[in-house]
């Protein structure tokens, strides 16, 4: 090879080191990064802050919690809602490193009074909350859970308590799928306390940001209590509140008919209206989550009324296990049969 081949050779060689070195740096710099008071930097996605805890998504360690009075300061990789312990200042920006004890908030301030560009400093103790946004347009994810709980008790009369809770939530640009199924049965000798199962279809087609027109279609299986069979589907206009890493909460009102079956065969059926709601909020970085949903109606010129719902506290041992205990509640009234049936758990959840 002649000495100007290697030369070109060597020049090409160097471009490409050059280059890729480049594009190392230029890629740790736009990563979220988080420099704390003894000198450590963690690198990785910001979620969330919360009652003093900065929840930060790392590629080594899964989801890692920091005391926030420890930060010095820190730089996010995208846009954060950030708002301020005053509640008068509301940023959607993204954070730039400042000096110690402070950020840079460059982005949008949102008020009352309308949105305006922003690029200042701000003090790391004033800052209340922070929350990475979900974008609703052209999103696309699935996520899910299975929660199960097993009892066994050996004695002179044995007994059993089983459960599985299944529930997936698919999404796709403005469609909501969420679908749940379960299962339960308990035994104390020969005496079975309860046998049933049942599921749960939601579809909710988005029209704006918050607003979203809901159909849903539920039915139950019981084959202890008087009302073995529940059938109920509905059609009407929700509201999403907020949807966001601390949590989400929304609201529906629907219209449509309840339908039921009995233990000797006789039916029964009317036309109802409903309000249902799901709430849940993270506390403690995401470690521990409380959440309820259900929802009641009421027959439409009759005196059927019915309720059913579920409340519980979870707690986060990783990103896929954890450990909950709910209460759950399935009411009918005003009807040719009665019912009320309570529903305690505990258990082992997994979650993807």
């Amino acid at each position: 090879m002649s000495n100007q081949a290697c030369a070109a050779a060597h020049r090409r060689i160097a471009f490409f080191l050059l280059f890729s070195g480049f594009t190392v740096f230029a890629a740790r710099a736009e990563a979220g990064t988080v420099w704390m008071d003894n000198g450590d930097r963690i690198t990785g996605t910001i979620l969330s802050l919360d009652n003093g805890i900065l929840l930060v998504n790392t590629p080594y360690g899964g989801d890692v919690r920091l005391e926030f009075k420890h930060v010095k300061t820190l730089q996010s990789d995208k846009d954060l809602v950030v708002r301020d312990k005053s509640v008068e200042h509301d940023y959607y920006a993204k954070l730039v490193r400042a000096d110690t004890g402070k950020v840079v908030v460059d982005g949008v301030e949102r008020s009352s009074d309308g949105e305006s560009n922003v690029k200042t400093d701000v003090s790391l103790s004033s800052l209340d909350s922070m929350t990475a946004p979900k974008p609703l347009w052209g999103e696309t994810a699935v996520k899910g859970k299975l929660d199960l709980s097993l009892n066994q008790k050996t004695a002179s009369v044995n007994s059993q308590d089983y459960a599985a809770d299944f529930a997936l939530d698919a999404r796709r640009g403005l469609w909501r799928n969420i679908l749940t199924a379960g299962y339960h049965r308990s035994k104390d000798g020969d005496d079975i306390g309860a046998d049933n199962y049942g599921g749960d279809y939601t579809l909710d087609r988005f029209i704006t940001q918050k607003a979203f027109w809901q159909g849903r279609l539920r039915y139950k299986r019981d084959f202890v209590e008087d009302v073995s069979r529940q059938t109920a589907y509905g059609t009407g206009p929700g509201y999403q509140f907020w949807d966001d890493e601390l949590g989400a909460f929304s609201l529906s009102g629907l219209v449509g008919r309840m339908d039921y079956g009995y233990r000797d065969g006789a039916q029964e059926g009317f036309y109802a209206g409903g309000l249902r709601w799901n709430y849940s909020r993270y506390l403690s970085g995401k470690q521990f989550q409380v959440y309820t949903m259900g929802e009641v109606y009421r027959a439409l010129g009759a005196a059927g009324f019915g309720m059913n719902g579920e409340v519980g506290l979870r707690y986060r041992v990783n990103n896929t296990l954890s450990l909950y205990v709910k209460v759950a509640r399935d009411q009918v009234s005003g009807t040719r049969e009665s019912m009320t049936e309570s529903t305690y758990g505990t258990g082992l959840g997994l979650s993807w």
